[in-house]
């Protein structure tokens, strides 16, 4: 019993970081940008009728893109933990939350686990590295179909330069592709990796990958297709916002390299919005002269996409215990 104040102390005192770390970072990656004041102009010159509504459209998308997500990860969850889809959607959007201070993403995971009975914490993990694996294998394909594209299309390289591109690029996908279906492989292979013999737990959940049918895998790369999907259109949506003129092959081309080299940047999304918006003026160079409107799109998208959902998940996150799952592992041990 003395333990509780410790708990009720931690658990105060990491929602008020969470909170402070959250608003600081805000403002600070918004105000830190000269031409903020420039994006801000543009965005209210394009708040016009004819215009407006393309916003609403990449408004009106955000929540099937985490609705989507929140099903792909739920389905799977329910198996190991009885979970309604309003806690699941929390545990998503608490994890949209958490990974914007973390490279690549990593963060999510931490963000869904808060939500999850501490025994199935490393299920809750494993369940969303094979989404997320979906969700990679998604954008790769059609990113490798963008740069082949744009290959012939804008940076005229020669044919058999994008025929050796189109075949290294099919070999390496179709290798992830097999390794994807035959996920239940990679145990015994993960088994044998030394630093993973630290983490007892993680090793021996990892058995959850055998009980993945081929045909529950197809449903979670439809999914992650799906959300690919909404995703690219809300972009779009937005280049028409900001009068960016480009025909729907070449602007979902462009879309589909920006993210993406946008994903392999290893630096958390609400720090490296610079480097994103960077990407996006050179991707839009030659259909928009504008640079300002170039990054006033990339701009939106990552405050309709991940902010709003982090707000809403930085609610979901004072409501849990999040100090709940290191007490469990002390009194286990």
């Amino acid at each position: 019993m003395a333990i509780f104040p410790q708990v009720k102390y931690l658990n105060i005192v990491f929602k008020g970081l969470l909170i402070l770390l959250l608003t600081g970072i805000l403002y600070f990656e918004l105000t830190a940008r000269e031409n903020l004041s420039e994006i801000w102009a543009v965005f209210q010159q394009q708040l016009l009728w004819a215009n407006i509504g393309w916003l609403i459209l990449a408004l009106a998308l955000m929540p099937f893109n985490w609705l989507a997500e929140t099903h792909k990860w739920h389905q799977f969850m329910t198996r190991y933990e009885p979970m309604s889809r309003w806690k699941a959607l929390q545990a998503v959007l608490a994890g949209v939350t958490v990974s914007l201070f973390t490279p690549n993403r990593v963060g999510e995971y931490g963000g869904r686990v808060l939500f999850v009975r501490p025994e199935n914490r490393w299920k809750a993990v494993i369940v969303n590295l094979v989404g997320n694996f979906a969700q990679l294998m998604v954008l790769m394909t059609v990113g490798a179909a963008g740069v082949a594209w744009l290959m012939g299309r804008f940076w005229l390289f020669e044919p058999l330069y994008i025929q050796l591109f189109v075949l290294l690029a099919t070999i390496g996908l179709g290798i992830l592709f097999i390794v994807y279906f035959n996920i239940k492989t990679v145990i015994p292979i993960a088994r044998k990796i030394p630093v993973l013999h630290r983490i007892k737990r993680f090793v021996k959940d990892l058995r959850v990958l055998e009980h993945f049918s081929r045909r529950e895998l197809a449903s979670i790369l439809k999914w992650s297709t799906i959300r690919y999907s909404i995703f690219a259109a809300q972009y779009f949506f937005l280049l028409k916002f900001f009068d960016i003129k480009t025909s729907l092959v070449d602007g979902y081309a462009s879309i589909s390299v920006l993210f993406l080299l946008q994903a392999s940047l290893p630096l958390p999304p609400i720090t490296g919005l610079v480097a994103r918006g960077t990407l996006a003026v050179q991707m839009w160079k030659d259909v928009s002269p504008n640079e300002v409107s170039s990054l006033a799109a990339t701009c939106t998208l990552w405050i309709i996409n991940l902010i709003l959902p982090a707000l809403v998940g930085t609610f979901s996150i004072l409501y849990v215990n999040i100090a709940k799952t290191f007490v469990y592992e002390n009194d286990r041990h």
